[in-house]
């Protein structure tokens, strides 16, 4: 055949539909299982490649996965790529990097302001909002045990 000329024929082998979706159900898993060393989440648009359509469930499940994505690449996946390259040897260490870096990673910043911010959430509503509410009244209809629906009360 020339470079000039069409091909002729189907581009893919037709095979049994039961060894067709074996093979793409292992191709499917073989991507995820890449994917999650490479990335952290299993592969996008695995709904097509399992049935040969776009779902919307499958869309939403890619839509999870571009964000856990996008957190990792951009708060969490500094270390594992030093770590990858330092097993490739693409990364010669020097003491001097490993003493001048922080041991509060990024995700621990963030689990430390979500404390904090639930921390004075709770004593912003017990020490300034509850004692005013309680002055005025105010009741949840709320049945705790013991039959209380005061949720200020104590």
């Amino acid at each position: 055949m020339n470079a000039g000329q069409k091909p002729n024929g189907e581009p893919f082998a037709k095979f049994a539909e039961s060894i067709e979706v074996k093979f793409r159900d292992i191709w499917t898993d073989n991507a995820d299982f890449i994917s999650i060393m490479y990335t952290g989440t299993p592969a996008l648009k695995t709904d097509f490649t399992r049935t040969g359509k776009r779902t919307k469930p499958g869309e939403m499940q890619d839509g999870k996965h571009s964000l856990i994505r996008y957190y990792i690449n951009n708060f969490t996946d500094g270390y594992n790529h030093d770590c990858l390259d330092l097993a490739t040897k693409k990364l010669i260490p020097s003491t001097s990097a490993f003493l001048s870096r922080s041991p509060i990673t990024p995700m621990k910043k963030a689990f430390i302001l979500i404390a904090v911010m639930l921390v004075t959430t709770n004593w912003v509503l017990k020490t300034l909002l509850a004692p005013q509410l309680i002055e005025e009244g105010y009741t949840v209809p709320i049945e705790r045990q013991g039959g209380d629906t005061n949720i200020f009360s104590d």
